[in-house]
């Protein structure tokens, strides 16, 4: 469930495809595919990371879309000898990933969605969300709220983290592309709190069409659980939470659905199951000892799947000099093939015209769509890379980072003093680029790194940048005093860099 989602980065990403602007193409022969939702709880070792992998495995699914994965989403696919990898949209897989820019999740990141390659040129898009955590609608009944209060909250926080993600998903399935949206949703369906389940616990005491599920459903999203367990009453389907962990779990706990997979498009659900301890009710795939806080769900889905836009997606978003830099290109074609395409390299803030690496795409004749570039004799700092046509149009572009072996995270304010109220700029370099790393503002010297007054996120894998700290960001002037600025892994209170600074 945990999330630090209540902070917002002021720099903007300024590189997104015009994703799911036209689709051509049919869709492909109908395959089966298995997909799960696990939430590991805070990187998947606080009860026993065998099991949170021997949990992966019974699942038999076929792509994992992870939560609180602090970072460790490739160890996690290396482990179950899985070679594609999505890290900064902590998904991984046996199909090629292709992890192209998005548009703007509303929260300091891109949109948090990718393309996967079921058959050659023919893809399904995944939505992987983690939705905030606070308020909770649950506990905020539980401890007297009114039901029209409580509503009125999630439109504002759960709805909204939610909504820019429904138009490009709905869009690639009315073109033909299976699209599913799966995560911790921190917040119930509204298919689960209907008359018929009112006292199940003591606060439902009425129907609730929690919004954010219930935007889904009035886009044409069907919740997968519920399209096979109908029935809530008999069936509530809890994934949070039996315990912390098992069978350890707080007096008065407000338990819940809030582990989903939802879908649209040319996609039929054949089965929805429920991983946990085998003495939890409604489990279907038991592990003893369940590792995690969440139960985890996996649906087999029928898939019919389809095209995609142009896109180039480098394997990982930062490469050490030295190894190769590989790279993902499709052409929104029939089959992904373009006669005399080009995939280049340039600087980020170069020219594509006049690249300093250049390979050939895919000459219809041979089907490609893996390009790999030697990185020797490329400095250190950020590129791009880009799909050009035949007559030299760009098609597609993302970006990826270089660095030099053993160079180690940091982070510095742009002064050491500073007047109350003044702007305070905080620079960080050589992160690890995980989607949820984050830059917490500290007493000086506080040993506790989960006790920060200000947080924010550094935003779409972005593994150096600049944080601008004013007034309006941080909500308040800091007051006089001495404080840390310091750079966190993925979500997690790890300490990668820190450094102080002083308010007057």
């Amino acid at each position: 469930m945990r999330n630090l989602s209540r902070g917002r980065l002021s720099v903007v990403f300024g590189i997104a495809l015009s994703a799911l602007s036209a689709l051509p193409g049919s869709a492909g022969a109908a395959e089966p595919l298995k997909i799960m939702t696990f939430n590991i709880w805070l990187g998947g070792d606080q009860v026993n990371f065998e099991k949170t992998i021997e949990a992966i495995k019974a699942s038999g699914a076929d792509i994992v879309a992870l939560q609180e994965a602090e970072g460790r989403s490739a160890e996690i696919a290396d482990r179950l000898g899985w070679s594609q990898v999505a890290g900064h949209r902590n998904i991984i897989a046996k199909f090629p990933l292709f992890a192209p820019p998005t548009g703007d999740a509303g929260d300091g990141n891109d949109l948090n969605y990718l393309y996967a390659e079921i058959q050659p040129g023919k893809f399904v898009t995944i939505a992987n969300i983690h939705l905030p955590s606070s308020p909770y609608g649950p506990y905020d009944l539980r401890d007297g709220k009114a039901a029209e209060e409580v509503l009125a909250t999630e439109a504002e926080t759960q709805l909204v983290a939610l909504q820019p993600y429904i138009e490009p998903l709905k869009k690639a399935a009315d073109g033909g592309t299976p699209a599913i949206i799966l995560g911790d949703f921190n917040t119930p369906s509204w298919l689960d709190w209907t008359e018929a389940t009112i006292g199940r616990q003591d606060y439902i005491k009425n129907a609730m069409p929690w919004p954010a599920t219930k935007a889904l459903a009035d886009a044409g999203f069907t919740d997968s659980y519920r399209a096979i367990h109908t029935d809530p009453k008999s069936k509530p389907g809890i994934t949070w939470s039996y315990g912390y962990p098992y069978p350890h779990l707080d007096a008065n706990e407000a338990l819940d659905r809030i582990d989903m997979i939802h879908v649209v498009g040319p996609v039929t659900v054949k089965n929805a199951e429920i991983l946990g301890d085998p003495a939890m009710p409604d489990t279907d795939i038991a592990i003893r000892p369940w590792p995690s806080d969440h139960r985890a769900l996996v649906a087999t889905l029928e898939v019919e799947p389809g095209p995609a836009p142009a896109m180039v997606s480098p394997l990982k978003k930062i490469f050490t000099i030295g190894e190769a830099i590989d790279v993902r290109f499709h052409a929104a074609t029939e089959d992904g093939r373009l006669e005399d395409a080009r995939v280049v390299i340039f600087a980020g803030d170069g020219d594509p015209a006049a690249p300093l690496v250049s390979l050939p795409g895919n000459d219809g004749t041979d089907r490609s769509n893996l390009a790999s570039f030697g990185s020797n004799g490329l400095a250190p700092g950020a590129y791009m890379a880009a799909l050009i046509d035949a007559e030299g149009k760009e098609l597609a572009r993302a970006p990826f980072w270089l660095k030099e072996a053993g160079q180690l995270p940091g982070v510095a304010t742009d002064k050491a003093e500073y007047a109350s109220g003044e702007v305070v700029n905080v620079t960080w370099v050589n992160g690890p680029g995980n989607r949820f790393d984050w830059i917490g503002i500290f007493a000086k010297d506080d040993p506790a790194d989960d006790n920060y007054p200000h947080f924010f996120y550094t935003g779409g894998g972005v593994p150096s940048g600049t944080l601008t700290l004013d007034e309006a960001m941080l909500g308040a002037k800091l007051e006089p005093g001495d404080y840390d600025v310091r750079l966190m892994r993925d979500d997690a209170y790890m300490r990668l860099a820190g450094a102080s600074f002083t308010v007057k």
